[in-house]
């Protein structure tokens, strides 16, 4: 019965609740403050959009009527506009003018008087959006009686201005026009001399047309307003004559600021006189000589939007961009120019004092919708594209660097030239882009310039940067009328000094990706920032070189120079302190000094051609490296001052002299064509020597030696000899040439350090002989080629061969030569390795280690059939409560016979392999031959608490079976026993319950009675507040109604 009340009451109270919501909005609606009587208020009142909010005004500006200064009485008077929005009262109006219609009014005018009289209706009318429909060319009523102002608009409204369908109707602007409300012009032509938007957000769609004498100003006249926001889609004009001023668009106020954001955007094709100024901030005077005096400071205080996208105007203008003129801006600027004809696009111009951005500076040159298309982006004359600074800046008596306080970005695209495209320069001072050009800035600068045509690229020059300069080029074309010749320019450079030293505290990254440049340089200055770098990539045509610094001696605090996944041809590369050709790159170039390091990737190759190569730091080859520039008058077409290491698939290949100062270690191919001069240790893993064999008459030594070891040498190397001409093909040497010298020590290096590889060589029983220096001196061993015994151990039908597969020994009369058997014996699948013969089928002599050999000859590996294959699995078990199931467990398995391969899980070397498993894990070995004995052990067997049980750990492998060795460790931590198990409870007959001993269900009923007693008593009083409100509503009404 309890849940059934409940139930009633639980709805009683939902719906009071949801009630006394709604009453509750309603009368706080109903009671908000306003300035005026509103007796009905519309529920249909259009709401802007999420994008229109952004930049709504904030309301109606101060000063907006006042009367221009007595400068600009000189207009005259108009005489069809006496009347004013201000000289007809509200009280004269209908009761049914007064009332607001439910949906938007149109409001059609054929005359001046029908203009006023429809703003007038429009401001006492509660809709916010009107439509002005023009039957007639009309005039903007004066702001004031005998005022030389025209206004326009109504605050609050929003008015949308048309013609009659396939009209184009004139709204004039007889003087100086300044907006009251929030305007679209839609199919209408405005005319007039200067236009002040006011702070009201405005647009000139691209159906109509606009024709204005002199400047329109997105911001007030003499007033500070909240923000600005003007479109200008149409077609027409804006100051189209010098005579009209200095300025063309300026998105903010003239001698006033701007507290919030600015927006401006040009869209349309409107002409504008060429060189005057365009920008998206205030000004404190018109351009006129003088007018901006003691004037107070301007500024904008959010952030400033400047689109400029002017339809075919590269013949009809070509406005000045800028950031700012004079004016503090607060906030972030962005300058988007897309297309047209420009005097450049600057982030600050003069003064160096008022010119101020705080905030970020984004200028956007061309767009990649545009590229190769005919909307280009013409930089005329040689007016560039600057971030931080303006032409001027270095000019004889300029003063002081140009601040923008956060981070600079260029971004510019395929669609700007600095020449006319299709064309080829035909000046040799052209437009160029500047990062910041005598500018100081608080973070990065970073230029992205995308297949753009101009002549340079500076990251910064004159400047102090704060934090890094990025340089990225990818497809861009610079150049000028002195385009590959001596005087040849394209510069793209990090840093660079006209006068003044630029800096920078973070890196400078310069990054060419394909394109045609000139001369790439991270700073023409000595020094550069730590984590400095320059990177080529792609296809570029680099006609001059690539530069790290000015410095005229290396460093290891040059910049990294990174050839990535690039093709090219570069003319040199100075002054970096590691060379890095990476990610299959192949590359020539033809010069290269001062540089402190080169590594050349495995799968890359580096080609030099045309001067000695210097590298004062280490060298790592695991690519290909070829010098082809060979000469006779020292020893240095390859200078090497540190180490000098060539990886397993590294090729070094010098047809000139090499000077290796540091320790070499050859683990791939040196093919030194030239003599080489080894200053340090040598060192080889399996290495490889390419030598030219040596010309008659020219043997050391007489000759030079053709290889020279000032250290000892260590490992293993082939010597090649190759023709001289072509170090791809071997030769056969002469008996009795000396190849290499090395250091001595004692009885190192042994003979076996360098071994003869050519075949025809080896075939005639020749060898490299150690012994002592032709010269007569006892420092250094000597490698002749001599006669000796030659022993080939053949495979005989084998998978893998014998090493060493050939032995040479020098041949001694009255002595008896024993060769060892190979280290590492062949191998074949399945069949078992039975020792050697000197018959291939094994009718001959067995071979030992003990046999006498008087001659060379050939042995031949002999093979025993295997009964077929099996599998030995190898499987790890971990139990007991203290087992560690994680644990690694270490395991040998050993073969009778000394297979070698990967067989299954497992890789053999000489019958035995090592693996490793943890709890539940396991290997298999398949293919092993049948009928061979295995043994498994494991490393860790009975230690550390484990008891190890092994079963089938040795036995035969069975053909066609799958043996399995497995091995468990068990581990207990209490053998004897835990603590014991506490009962659980109600299980004991003892247990007594405790809490309540009532025999009713505990449903919380008394808890929940409470509380709704306590909603519902809130409820009442709620019910009461709305009889009230309702009552003080319907008063309300009564009293409008009388």
């Amino acid at each position: 019965m309890k849940k059934r009340i409940m139930a009633g009451i639980m709805a009683t109270m939902m719906v009071l609740t949801m009630m006394q919501t709604t009453a509750f909005a309603k009368s706080e609606e109903t009671n908000k403050p306003s300035t005026e009587t509103i007796c009905e208020v519309s529920d249909d009142t259009t709401e802007l959009s999420s994008q229109e909010e952004g930049v709504e005004s904030g309301g109606k500006p101060g000063e907006a009527d006042a009367s221009f200064d007595t400068e600009d009485e000189q207009h005259a008077k108009t005489e069809d506009s006496s009347e004013t929005v201000s000289e007809v009262s509200e009280e004269a109006l209908s009761e049914e003018d007064a009332i607001a219609p439910i949906a938007e009014t149109n409001y059609e005018v054929s005359s001046d008087s029908e203009l006023i009289d429809a703003l007038n209706k429009i401001q006492a009318s509660t809709e916010t959006e009107a439509t002005i429909v023009l039957k007639a060319d009309v005039n903007a009523p004066s702001a004031s009686g005998g005022s030389s102002t025209t206004s326009f608009g109504v605050n609050g409204k929003h008015i949308t201005v048309k013609s009659e369908d396939g009209e184009m109707k004139k709204l004039k602007f007889p003087f100086y026009g300044i907006l009251s409300g929030d305007s679209t012009f839609d199919n209408v032509n405005v005319t007039g001399s200067r236009l002040f938007c006011n702070g009201y957000r405005t647009i000139f769609t691209e159906n109509g047309q606009i024709h204005l004498s002199e400047t329109l100003y997105g911001g007030g006249y003499k007033t500070t307003v909240n923000s600005t926001y003007v479109v200008i889609a149409a077609t027409g004009y804006i100051n189209p004559s010098s005579a009209s001023g200095l300025h063309d668009v300026i998105g903010g106020s003239y001698q006033g600021s701007v507290e919030g954001d600015t927006y401006l955007e040009i869209t349309g094709n409107i002409k504008m006189q060429s060189g005057n100024h365009l920008n998206p901030g205030c000004m404190k005077g018109d351009g006129s000589s003088g007018n901006g005096r003691n004037v107070p400071d301007v500024y904008v205080g959010g952030n400033a939007t400047l689109i400029y996208d002017n339809k075919n105007s590269i013949d009809t203008a070509a406005p000045a961009i800028e950031g700012t003129y004079g004016c503090e801006m607060k906030g972030d600027v962005t300058l988007d120019v897309r297309a047209g004809r420009v005097a450049g696009i600057v982030g600050t111009e003069e003064p160096v004092d008022k010119s101020i951005i705080r905030g970020n500076l984004h200028i956007i040159a061309g767009n990649p919708a545009y590229e190769n298309t005919d909307r280009v982006l013409r930089l005329g004359s040689n007016w560039p594209i600057i971030g931080a600074g303006h032409s001027f800046a270095t000019m004889p008596g300029a003063v002081g660097n140009y601040t923008v306080g956060g981070n600079i970005t260029i971004d510019t695209y395929e669609n700007v030239w600095a020449w006319d495209k299709g064309t080829t320069p035909d000046s040799y001072d052209l437009p160029e882009i500047y990062g910041a050009l005598r500018g100081n800035v608080g973070g990065n600068i970073t230029i992205n310039a995308h297949g753009s045509h101009v002549q340079n690229i500076f990251g910064a020059s004159d400047s102090v940067v704060q934090g890094s300069v990025t340089v990225n080029a990818t497809d861009v074309e610079l150049k000028n009328s002195e385009y590959d010749t001596e005087y040849d320019e394209g510069y793209l450079f990090g840093l660079w000094e006209r006068g003044i030293p630029a800096t920078a505290n973070g890196p400078v990254t310069v990054t060419v990706n394909g394109g045609d440049v000139g001369l790439v340089m991270a700073t023409d200055q000595t020094t550069v920032p730590a984590g400095s770098s320059i990177n080529v990539t792609g296809k570029p045509k680099i006609r001059t070189g690539i530069r790290g610094t000015q410095a005229s001696s290396y460093s290891t605090e040059f910049p990294v120079a990174n050839v990535q996944a690039c093709e090219t041809v570069i003319p040199f590369v100075k002054g970096m302190s590691q060379v890095n050709i990476t990610d299959n790159s192949n590359v020539k170039v033809h010069t290269m000094t001062n540089n402190a390091g080169l590594l050349v990737e495995e799968g890359s190759t580096l080609t030099t051609d045309q001067k000695q190569v210097w590298i004062w730091g280490n060298t790592v080859v695991n690519g290909t490296w070829e010098q082809l520039h060979s000469q006779t008058d020292d020893y240095n077409d390859i200078f090497v001052n540190g180490t000098t290491q060539i990886g397993s698939n590294g090729h070094l290949i010098n047809h000139g002299t090499s000077n290796l100062s540091g320790a070499v270690t050859n683990n791939g191919v040196m093919a030194l064509m030239g003599s080489a001069y080894l200053q340090n240790d040598y060192t080889a893993t399996n290495g490889e020597l390419r030598l030219p064999t040596i010309a008659p008459g020219a043997n050391y030594d007489t000759g030079t030696i053709p290889v020279q070891i000032k250290g000892l040498s260590t490992g293993t190397t082939t010597v090649n000899t190759v023709d001289p001409a072509d170090w791809n093909t071997l030769k056969k040497p002469a008996l009795g040439d000396n190849y290499i010298l090395s250091k001595k020590n004692t009885d190192a290096p042994a003979q076996e350090v360098f071994l003869l590889g050519n075949e025809d060589a080896l075939q005639s029983g020749w060898f490299l002989k150690r012994m002592a220096d032709a010269d007569g001196t006892d420092d250094y061993y000597m490698w002749q080629v001599a006669s000796g015994i030659r022993m080939v151990f053949d495979k005989n039908g084998g998978d893998t061969e014998a090493s060493p597969r050939v032995m040479l020994q020098e041949k001694i009369e009255g002595v008896v030569n024993h060769f060892d058997l190979p280290t590492v014996e062949p191998t074949r699948s399945g069949y078992k390795f039975t020792g050697w013969n000197t018959k291939a089928d094994g009718t001959g002599d067995i071979f030992t280690a003990e046999t006498d050999v008087t001659e060379s000859m050939t042995v031949y590996a002999q093979w025993q059939p295997l009964a077929g294959s099996g599998n030995l699995t190898v499987s790890k078990t971990v139990t007991g409560n203290a087992g560690d199931t994680s644990k690694e467990f270490h395991f040998t398995v050993k073969m009778d016979t000394p297979i070698n391969g990967t067989y299954g899980d497992m890789s053999f070397t000489d019958g035995t392999a090592l693996l490793t498993l943890k709890h539940n894990e396991k290997r298999t070995a398949t293919g092993l031959p049948a009928d061979v004995h295995y043994e498994v052990t494991e490393a860790e067997a009975n230690q550390n608490g484990y008891t190890t049980t092994a079963e089938n750990a040795s036995g035969i492998i069975v053909k066609d079976t799958t043996v399995v060795a497995s091995f468990t460790n068990n581990k207990n931590s209490n053998p004897s026993g835990g603590q014991p198990t506490a009962p659980t409870p109600g299980n004991n007959p003892s247990d007594k319950p405790t809490g309540t001993t009532s025999t009713n269900p505990q449903t919380g009923d008394q808890n929940n009675l409470t509380l709704w007693i306590v909603l519902l008593v809130g409820s009442l009083l709620g019910l009461t507040g709305i009889v009230n409100v309702v009552v003080k509503k319907s008063r309300h009404r009564e009293k409008c109604t009388k």
